[in-house]
């Protein structure tokens, strides 16, 4: 039976990864540098290979090391959901769940899900990162979210997970009120316009550039939804967002919506998993509480 390494020996290559330096990794964690480098010397000669290369800029991954560290952290955050779970059945705690999120569902179903959700399961620590399908899949493959909610994503994004339908909202075209273009009816006479459009690779969304511009080489500015709609408020620009995510007094006072006669797609969100990792029963049910959250929603 081939000899394993000791979960310490790769707790600490792992620490020494991530921090840059045997000596980093050392200070942080309240252990000796000569414990650190005895314990990576016993884990290399485990595995016949060296893991990491030591110089004067501090301690770099070998190839070994980086193919080693990347199974190490799936290996890690299994280990710290089984121990949520038994804490779970031993009535001590409800874990801890993280997830991903984008900015529409934040805006809209996020609060009220987290203080039912909070008010059944008081002893549940939830931590959340805001950000776009493409930033939290690699989390959420390497375990380091529970799950995510965001725009759905074509299949070939999808290998080894699940994605399930969550809700949809109609996208508009939004300009500040007064703005010398609000009052257009078509598309093409918004073809000259400043545009900000969020970032995003979301299918539905290509699909809305070309119907808005009618070529993928029109040159326009990018960012998060928030910037968007801050250059939308202040610069005079135009962008597209999902109705639901204008529903603060603020937006809808300063907002308007351009009516265009053109049929524009909806916003299409989803619940998405690892189907190869088991689930801890408190992320289940708050994957529960977004369903039936999303279910009853006013999405416009």
């Amino acid at each position: 039976m081939r000899n394993l390494p000791k979960i310490q020996q790769i707790q600490l290559l792992n620490s020494v990864i991530k921090y840059g330096s045997i000596r980093a990794a050392a200070k942080e964690l309240g252990l000796s540098q000569p414990g650190i480098t005895r314990s990576l010397q016993e884990l290399e000669q485990t595995l016949g290979t060296p893991l990491v290369r030591r110089g004067c800029g501090g301690t770099m991954p070998t190839q070994a090391g980086i193919m080693l560290n990347t199974r190490i952290e799936l290996v890690l955050n299994e280990l710290n959901r089984a121990m949520d779970e038994i804490e779970h059945l031993n009535n001590s705690t409800s874990g801890t769940i993280s997830i991903g999120i984008s900015a529409l569902p934040i805006s809209t179903i996020f609060p009220n899900v987290l203080m039912k959700f909070m008010g059944e399961s008081k002893k549940t620590k939830i931590f959340n990162m805001e950000g776009h399908a493409n930033v939290l899949l690699p989390l959420l493959r390497s375990g380091k979210l529970d799950f995510i909610i965001s725009s759905s994503m074509p299949p070939e994004y999808l290998h080894g997970l699940v994605q399930e339908s969550l809700f949809k909202t109609p996208y508009r075209i939004y300009a500040c009120k007064g703005h010398r273009l609000a009052r257009c009816t078509s598309l093409g006479q918004l073809q000259d316009a400043d545009w900000y459009l969020p970032v995003t690779a979301m299918e539905e969304y290509n699909q809305l550039e070309l119907l808005l511009f009618n070529s993928q080489d029109r040159v326009m500015m990018r960012g998060s939804e928030t910037a968007a709609l801050q250059m939308a408020l202040h610069a005079n620009c135009l962008t597209v967002a999902a109705k639901a995510m204008i529903c603060t007094p603020f937006l809808a006072q300063n907002l308007c919506i351009i009516q265009v006669k053109e049929m524009l797609p909806d916003a299409k969100f989803s619940l998405i998993y690892s189907s190869e990792r088991p689930l801890t029963q408190a992320a289940m049910n708050l994957m529960d509480a977004f369903r039936c959250e999303s279910k009853y929603y006013e999405w416009g």
